[in-house]
């Protein structure tokens, strides 16, 4: 008996299996949308991986279980049962064709259930905005809303962090982590309804990819405050413009019921901020608010108010986000000395910039979280402050269109100047860092930063940037 068709059939089966996976889970990390899988599309890493024929890497990639990923799976397994009725009808196809043929029209397969599911899902979340709404409506909570290109989550972890020590944590709510769209946000709050009646403080994070989102959010959570942090082009090929940019984080600024404060040091946002009215009354903060402000590795000092405070994170970068949350703070009720008290105390931070100390003394800075272009020059600023050897280790930075090539260049002209070691993990903009860095741009060579990482010593440091995979954070 000729057992080679079965085998076949079986191999080409759990291959489609694999392929179906990951398409879905590069599906679910670009949260469905097709504006950024296109985006994703255009870079050499997503050519690649998407031309590539059967051997992907990872064993078998494993997307999340979630409700809109057993929607695509319950779409996808109609449209196979119809279409492999259709074929086995035609009655002359090999069974050995039929399944490579399906295999390699998966991602189109995939694409379909996708955009079938977008329906219900449309409807799912404007019922929940509904939700949403009439539970913040009679609420007293007081609402901050937190938006801009970059320094979100660090000017949300300062604000929680001191109305927590004045308030107590039961009367802070916010939504954890990177969880700053607008099903998350509506979630949480009916989630958390009980808290609406008696609660006294809601920060919520908001992100946008383009226009309107901002917008949505605060429809459902109207803000009495709002918080915007910088603008810069971090998403720019999503938003089609920087106009749309400076426009969609605005959208905050207009929703907002009493005071806006906002980064007055960032240029598009002072822009905007002078060409709109709003009922909001608009409060600008420029670093130069802070007076005698010095920094080390491990914290920053200012004075404000004729007050002192220390802020244990280094960096003007860090300052500017403080003096957000800070006036914020103020306006919550807490006077100039509760935060004084409180600053100090303030956790290390959750993703941006998390200092280590290594075995050989070195210092690990981890900036592991989704990048942007003020924060890896923010961090590149900071590993300039060490005296001894400096490593940067990262991948480029997305959704940037047109300003890509720029950004990238700021960004290996500054570890240039500092002589600090390169390794770019993916293709993209590798003949730049190479071109600009010359004999210190090491690529993807995972071998020479295992040998390079194994000679550091005291004042010595390495930059981990944006998301890396675990073969390179595992090292250390």
């Amino acid at each position: 008996m000729n057992y080679f068709p079965l085998i076949l059939t079986i191999v080409f089966v759990l291959i489609g299996l694999r392929t179906i996976s990951w398409h879905l889970q590069n599906w679910q990390l670009r949260e469905y949308r097709w504006d950024r899988m296109r985006a994703h599309l255009r870079t050499k890493d997503g050519q690649i991986n998407f031309c590539n024929l059967w051997f992907f890497k990872g064993i078998f990639p494993r997307p999340h279980k979630s409700g809109r990923m057993i929607m695509t799976l319950g779409v996808l397994l109609l449209l196979f049962v119809l279409s492999f009725e259709l074929v086995t009808k035609q009655g002359n196809i090999p069974l050995t064709l039929t399944l490579i043929l399906w295999e390699r029209t998966l991602f189109l397969t995939v694409f379909i259930a996708v955009f079938i599911t977008r329906i219900p899902v449309e409807i799912a979340r404007k019922v929940l905005f509904l939700k949403a709404k009439r539970i913040v409506k009679n609420s007293n909570v007081t609402r901050i809303g937190i938006t801009g290109s970059f320094g979100k989550s660090s000017t949300k972890q300062i604000l929680i962090h001191l109305l927590q020590s004045k308030f107590g944590a039961e009367n802070v709510l916010f939504n954890p982590g990177n969880e700053n769209n607008e099903v998350a946000i509506a979630r949480l709050i009916i989630r958390n309804a009980e808290f609406f009646k008696k609660g006294k403080f809601f920060i919520a994070e908001i992100g946008a990819y383009r226009r309107g989102e901002i917008k949505g959010v605060c429809q459902f959570v109207q803000p009495h405050t709002g918080i915007i942090t910088g603008i810069n082009a971090q998403h720019i090929e999503l938003f089609g413009s920087q106009k749309n940019i400076q426009q969609a984080k605005f959208e905050l600024a207009e929703s907002a019921t009493q005071k806006v404060f906002f980064n007055a040091d960032s240029p598009l946002l002072r822009e905007i901020a002078e060409d709109r009215n709003i009922d909001a009354v608009k409060i600008p903060l420029a670093l130069s608010t802070a007076h005698n402000l010095t920094s080390d590795h491990h914290q920053s000092t200012f004075e404000i108010y004729g007050t002192k405070m220390t802020l244990p994170w280094s960096g003007a970068f860090f300052v500017s986000n403080a003096l957000l949350a800070i006036e914020s703070a103020r306006e919550c009720g807490m006077s100039v000395d509760d935060i004084a008290k409180a600053l100090p105390k303030l956790p290390p931070l959750d993703r941006a910039l998390n200092m280590k100390t290594l075995e050989n003394k070195a210092t690990l800075l981890e900036d592991l979280y989704s990048a942007n272009p003020d924060g890896v020059l923010g961090a590149i600023q900071h590993l300039g402050t060490f005296e001894g050897k400096k490593i940067f280790v990262g991948i480029p930075l997305r959704e940037l269109g047109a300003q890509a090539e720029n950004v990238h260049r700021k960004i290996f002209t500054a570890l240039e100047k500092m002589d600090a070691e390169v390794f770019w993990l993916k293709p993209d903009f590798s003949a730049l860092g190479k071109e600009i860095c010359e004999s210190q741009f090491h690529g993807d060579d995972i071998e020479v930063l295992k040998k390079r990482a194994s000679t550091l010593k005291t004042n010595d440091a390495i930059l981990l940037e944006s998301r890396l995979p675990k073969t390179v954070t595992n090292i250390f």
